[in-house]
């Protein structure tokens, strides 16, 4: 196949400097790709870990996709956020089918990290007497300026040095950390579930004695995504909820990541049965095309006008489209049931490999939102952040495209698009086994 806008090699060298791309050049040129695999520019053939920044939960290439897309683009495919469409009516009227009936309003954003920041919004809106924040410890909320006042991005998380965040600390004054339910690492030394909680006691206590004045909102990720995989345990999610009720904060939960299948569920309030007043959501929503939302509770104020959050591709109706299909495919093949079921398959085959191969500290899930985290030695614990990257260079000489964390270096990310068999699962176990075989080799 002839490729459109292509580039040497040696003009890909001098052109990916002019880029200005604020993380680390990692893996090939993808030019490809069909269900949960994709293809270099040499033809090399990759099983996807990272469903491309866990977007493409229905895989590579989906022709349905692709045709509703094109035939909603005969029609119109852009339009201002003050003109309705068909997509936006009907993409309201399916999420709010697919959630709790709490809610009866959704906003479109572009990205998730701006449906945060509505989220951020929408709090101040209904608290205006607040000032306040909360989040946890290894959060990662979005990269605007808000957002990355909310995450890691300025704290010293596992030797960094400040993250890219700490440019930034004139609009990071409103945000205030709590301890996260870190189970495998817990400050408190502690173990789960004999803990008694002390994060979230930790959490009500800064809550009452260490913040000036009262909190609008508590944003958390159900499952610690760019933090590390750190999944919240069911216990300290209902003891957040009566916090926050307790202190009247609003609860926001960051389904960015969790939402549309990747917990085994279609959400991970449906995992937990834990309904916050806010939910966020984005990513494999639109299957690679660029969307995502805020649902709000009907006893909360909305966007009070057009200034409040409007912006010049929050109704696009090809992205819309996409969503609008992408939540017709998961109900009906049943894909959240596949990610639970495949993901316990792939758990299981790990936690058998962790056996033989101490470098893998620990296995976590829930269904397709798996981590697993190296260390130099499973009784210390110390992370084992170079070699993390060396398990990630053998790992693509073996055909596998691995996710590494954010916040957690030494943080290797199983997240294959929801779609994946249990042969293809199979295959990916012993290419990874296949992989750190060959790193201990080496070592």
């Amino acid at each position: 196949m002839t490729y459109p806008y292509e580039v040497s090699k040696a003009q890909e060298e001098i052109l990916k400097n002019n880029v200005m791309f604020g993380g680390p050049w990692r893996g090939p040129l993808i030019t490809s790709g069909k269900g949960v695999y994709c293809y270099d520019r040499d033809g090399r053939e990759y099983l996807d870990c990272e469903s491309q920044a866990w977007s493409l939960g229905l895989g590579f290439g989906n022709e349905e996709i692709l045709e509703a897309v094109f035939e909603q683009a005969k029609h119109v495919y852009h339009i201002k956020g003050g003109l309705n469409t068909f997509p936006r009516l009907r993409l309201v009227e399916k999420i709010l089918e697919l959630v709790p009936d709490v809610f009866d309003r959704v906003s479109f954003e572009p990205s998730g990290s701006i449906a945060n920041e509505a989220a951020f919004k929408l709090s101040l809106i209904n608290k205006p007497k607040a000032r306040y924040f909360l989040s946890l410890y290894y959060g990662f909320s979005g990269n605007t300026l808000t957002t990355a006042a909310a995450s890691w991005h300025a704290t010293k998380v596992f030797g960094h040095k400040y993250g890219g965040g700490v440019k930034y600390l004139g609009f990071m004054e409103n945000f205030i950390k709590v301890p996260n339910p870190y189970c495998y690492r817990c400050i408190y030394g502690e173990k789960y579930p004999g803990c008694n909680l002390t994060c979230a006691k930790q959490l009500e206590a800064t809550v009452k004695y260490g913040v000036p004045g009262p909190v609008a909102a508590l944003i958390l990720e159900p499952v610690q995504a760019s933090g590390g995989q750190i999944p919240c345990p069911p216990e300290y999610l209902k003891e957040v909820r009566r916090i926050c009720d307790e202190h009247d904060i609003i609860l926001i939960f960051d389904e960015i990541q969790t939402g549309f299948g990747r917990m085994g569920t279609m959400f991970a309030m449906d995992y937990y049965n834990v309904i916050p007043d806010i939910a966020t959501i984005g990513k494999a929503m639109g299957s690679g095309f660029p969307i995502a939302g805020t649902i709000l509770k009907k006893d909360l104020l909305g966007f009070q006008d057009g200034t409040d959050d409007n912006f010049t591709y929050c109704n696009n109706p090809l992205s819309q489209t996409a969503a609008l299909k992408t939540i017709e495919i998961l109900i009906r093949d049943n894909i959240p049931e596949n990610a639970k079921k495949i993901g316990e398959l792939l758990t299981k085959g790990f936690k058998e490999m962790q056996k033989d191969y101490p470098i893998m500290g620990d296995v976590r899930g829930p269904g397709l939102h798996i981590g697993i985290e190296m260390v130099k030695d499973p009784v210390t614990k110390e992370p084992a952040v170079k070699e993390t990257q060396k398990i990630y260079d053998i790992a693509l000489e073996k055909g596998l495209l691995l996710g590494l964390g954010g916040a957690s270096p030494h943080l290797v990310k199983i997240k294959p698009p929801l779609i994946i068999t249990e042969e293809e699962a199979n295959k990916l176990l012993e290419r990874f086994e296949d992989t750190l075989k060959e790193f201990y080799k080496q070592k």
